[in-house]
């Protein structure tokens, strides 16, 4: 029996500008929350006398990141280097360089050589020893076009071209590495990518002409017991007859509001000969949470906004408030009242929208292929306008006599 803990997108170092600096640590808050996060999977690794570790990859948010968020990625990964459990680093997208090939923010712990800890840059199989017996691990990192293919065969093609070109090319790589195995041991393959059946969060979108979706067939083989994934920030099982289980842990922790109704944790999995069975365990991410509220059409705006962020439960939320409002009725809002409330949020911020009188109004009977004579659909129009209803009688008058006035100059020419 192999127990294993899989995780993945730590992205320490995501997302500061929602926190604020600790006075007591120094640190920014959402720094903390990240790091809280990570220590909670590390824990779990260590209670539950896991064989190994599986870190899906995109340690940082880019390549380079500042020394002391560095160090706090080491400070909780020592902790199983210390206690010989071995652990696999993968390397992601956000863990690569723009122009240099390998995991440059991960390559450190290979040039140190910590005990126990394969930093995963290429395909390969890695033959990892346990207390509990051999696994075998088929590292597949995030891989870009100009991994797999030099310019001289992709000149002159379409970029689906170029995709299909690029399956062709991984599926016997792959497959190279699959006739290697010894089929006596449990296997692995931990990748960095995306998968045509995901469903995709903003990932998607960070990586757009920089990979490629691999088709859920390439994954789906007998010869594995599980397939361990990173990238997509959603928790999802893309093989639900888990045969085998294809599994995306989804992030740690909420990076921006894309990302607000997702679940974050981490699994544990125990393979048995045969079996695979696997949970996930959720983790206390920092919740972010939008109010929208349209105060146009309220006689009492400042109470109907009140009213609708109490409903939500702010405290130590992270939140954004959007609301729709007159240009009118700013003067009824007290915002200070709203910043009050909003304080014991752990951060906020407050967007209005100011709907303009023009996007606001729509007369049927004023509608394009309308035709009406000036006076009428100036009465349309007035007959709703409670603000200047004083005035409608003069208005008329006014334009009454404007247009006599244009008839006057038509008859004289």
């Amino acid at each position: 029996m192999i127990k294993v803990l899989h995780f993945s997108d730590i992205h320490l170092g995501s997302g500061l500008s929602h926190g604020r600096t600790n006075p007591k640590t120094g640190f920014n808050t959402r720094l903390e929350d990240f790091v809280k996060c990570l220590s909670l999977c590390i824990d779990s690794a260590i209670e539950e006398e896991v064989d190994i570790v599986l870190f899906g990859g995109d340690a940082f948010p880019n390549s380079t990141p500042p020394p002391y968020i560095q160090e706090a990625f080491a400070t909780q990964f020592r902790r199983l280097s210390n206690l010989n459990i071995p652990t696999v680093l993968l390397v992601g997208n956000h863990d690569q360089h723009s122009h240099i090939n390998g995991g440059v923010s991960l390559s450190i712990y290979r040039t140190l050589k910590v005990p126990n800890f394969i930093v995963a840059d290429t395909l390969k199989t890695h033959k990892i020893l346990t207390k509990n017996g051999y696994v075998q691990v088929i590292t597949l990192p995030w891989l870009t076009r100009s991994s797999l293919l030099t310019k001289s065969k992709t000149e002159g093609l379409s970029l689906e071209q170029i995709d299909n070109l690029l399956i062709e090319t991984l599926e016997p790589a792959l497959e190279s590495e699959i006739r290697k195995l010894n089929s006596n041991d449990p296997t692995i393959l931990l990748a960095h990518l995306m998968v045509d059946r995901a469903r995709f969060g903003t990932e998607k979108f960070l990586a757009v002409g920089r990979g490629f979706t691999i088709p859920i067939s390439l994954l789906m083989r007998s010869e594995f017991n599980y397939v361990a994934l990173g990238h997509v920030h959603k928790h999802q099982n893309l093989n639900p007859k888990n045969n085998p289980p294809i599994i995306y842990p989804g992030s740690i922790e909420r990076v921006d509001f894309s990302e607000e109704k997702e679940q974050k944790g981490y699994v544990l999995l125990i393979i048995k000969k045969g079996q695979t069975s696997w949970n996930f365990f959720p983790l206390p991410a920092r919740p972010f949470i939008t109010i929208k509220a349209n105060v146009s059409q309220s006689t009492n705006p400042q109470k109907t906004l009140i009213d609708t962020i109490r409903k939500k439960p702010i405290k130590e939320a992270i939140v954004r408030l959007n609301y729709q409002v007159r240009s009118e009725q700013l003067e009824l809002i007290d915002i200070s009242s709203i910043h009050e409330i909003l304080k014991h949020s752990h951060s906020y911020t407050i967007c209005p929208e100011i709907l303009s009188e023009i996007s606001r109004i729509r007369l049927p009977e004023l509608g394009f292929g309308k035709s009406l004579d000036p006076i009428e659909a100036l009465k349309t129009y007035l007959k709703d306008k409670n603000d200047i209803k004083d005035i409608t009688d003069e208005l008329l008058e006014a334009a009454h006599q404007l247009l006599k006035e244009k008839n006057e100059i038509i008859e004289t020419d």
